[in-house]
């Protein structure tokens, strides 16, 4: 499977929440890689991150970049500044679908942050369990199962983890 897209497309960038179909965060991104397993995208320094439930717009002070995996139940990358891996987001969601014009996808609470030195931990926990029975039931064990997924993916630094850095502290997220 992939997407229509090449290098230096523009696309849009929805996160879903359910039950329902509430806008809950976006952004326009630029594609910056193409591969067969997926597609890297770039929010620039300078861009804005819409945070629709929050009702806040976040102007970032670094590169966020987050590469899509057809099929997968979760996204990220490094988030980078001057060159400088400041630490790893990873989303846990179902898996992305082409809208015609950027990825869409619902957000299921858990994130994975790692940082530059790969050390990781789980984020939202609470959130995911509190929610957990209004998920379809498949989407749960998805969703725990990506956790794991993306657990690997850092401790084989799959594209696209660079190469551990010095740590960081953790960003302040919105």
């Amino acid at each position: 499977m992939s997407w229509p897209v090449s290098p230096g497309d523009w696309v849009r960038v929805e996160f879903r929440k359910f039950p329902g179909d509430a806008l809950h965060y976006f952004w326009q991104a630029r594609v910056v890689e193409v591969r067969p397993e997926g597609v890297l995208t770039l929010l620039p320094q300078g861009g804005v991150f819409h945070h629709v439930a929050k009702g806040r717009a976040v102007v970032l002070d670094h590169d966020a970049y987050v590469a899509f995996f057809p099929g997968a139940w979760y996204s990220g990358g490094p988030d980078v500044r001057e060159g400088r891996v400041l630490e790893y987001y990873w989303n846990v969601q179902t898996p992305a679908e082409w809208t015609g014009v950027g990825f869409c996808q619902y957000d299921l609470e858990l994130d994975v942050r790692c940082r530059a030195d790969h050390t990781c931990a789980v984020f939202d926990r609470e959130e995911f369990l509190a929610k957990r029975a209004l998920y379809p039931e498949a989407w749960v064990a998805q969703a725990e199962a990506a956790v794991e997924a993306i657990l690997d993916h850092m401790r084989q630094g799959r594209w696209p983890v660079l190469p551990p850095g010095e740590p960081l502290p953790w960003l302040e997220r919105v």
